[in-house]
């Protein structure tokens, strides 16, 4: 039942990534984590976060400028992704499941602000503190999305150049998370198989998700995202509670 859910949950996540252009970490971890323990649940999504956010920054033709302006961030982002993993597995991750459910709704509220006017700029010193924060929790729950809204609405950052910066961010914070399992041998060769013999579906369901933004654009699916994760963040707290 567990592998049937984790196949559905990882499968929803990746069309709505392809709809949408994001939201597979954000959508996929909190699921799996109402069925499974986070560690697991973020162990589960490291292999396909990284293929998509590969194939992401494949097509992206301005990550070269992206990482010389905002190198610190993604550097920094690994950095602090490797301490947040540390945590995570040093530490009972139960009272994680709430801050995982804050953070979705710091998400959905941030997300309908709106930015305006001349781009900001911001020092190398606030973006590696900026990077370390958005690392310790992908390390610890494995979204650091309002962060990035915040970030974007502060500064009124180049659109497409915030896009190539973050993707280059959540590669570096896999690194670290996948450093950080290491490092306390937790890389668990079952749920790592699991992630790969279901990565397949997740792939053919992110491809079906970019044919449908191609075709109908995502406004539909961003309003259906919105209220599944004002869902997801309700029973979170509530089985924390």
């Amino acid at each position: 039942m567990t592998d049937l859910a984790t196949l559905v949950i990882l499968t929803v996540a990746a069309f709505a990534h392809g709809a949408l252009g994001f939201g597979f970490p954000l959508l996929a971890t909190p699921l799996l984590a109402l069925v499974m323990d986070l560690r697991m649940a973020i162990l589960l999504t490291l292999i396909p976060t990284i293929l998509i956010n590969l194939v992401s920054i494949a097509h992206e033709r301005h990550w070269r400028e992206a990482l010389r302006r905002f190198w610190p961030l993604p550097v920094s982002t690994m950095i602090g992704s490797l301490i947040g993993t540390q945590l995570l597995l040093s530490i009972d991750p139960q009272p994680f499941q709430i801050l995982l459910a804050l953070v979705l709704v710091a998400f959905l509220l941030l997300e309908r602000r709106q930015g305006s006017g001349p781009e900001r700029q911001v020092p190398h010193w606030a973006l590696a503190l900026l990077g370390l924060s958005m690392g310790l929790l992908a390390g610890l729950i494995n979204i650091f999305a309002p962060v990035v809204v915040a970030f974007a609405l502060y500064t009124r950052m180049n659109p497409v150049l915030m896009v190539a910066t973050f993707n280059l961010s959540f590669i570096t914070s896999k690194s670290g998370q996948v450093l950080g399992f290491a490092s306390r041998d937790a890389l668990d060769p079952a749920v790592l198989g699991l992630a790969l013999v279901l990565l397949p579906a997740v792939l053919l369901a992110l491809w079906i998700g970019i044919r449908v933004r191609r075709r109908h654009g995502g406004a539909s699916y961003r309003n259906w995202l919105r209220g599944a994760l004002w869902a997801i963040a309700a029973l979170l707290i509530i089985e924390a509670w």
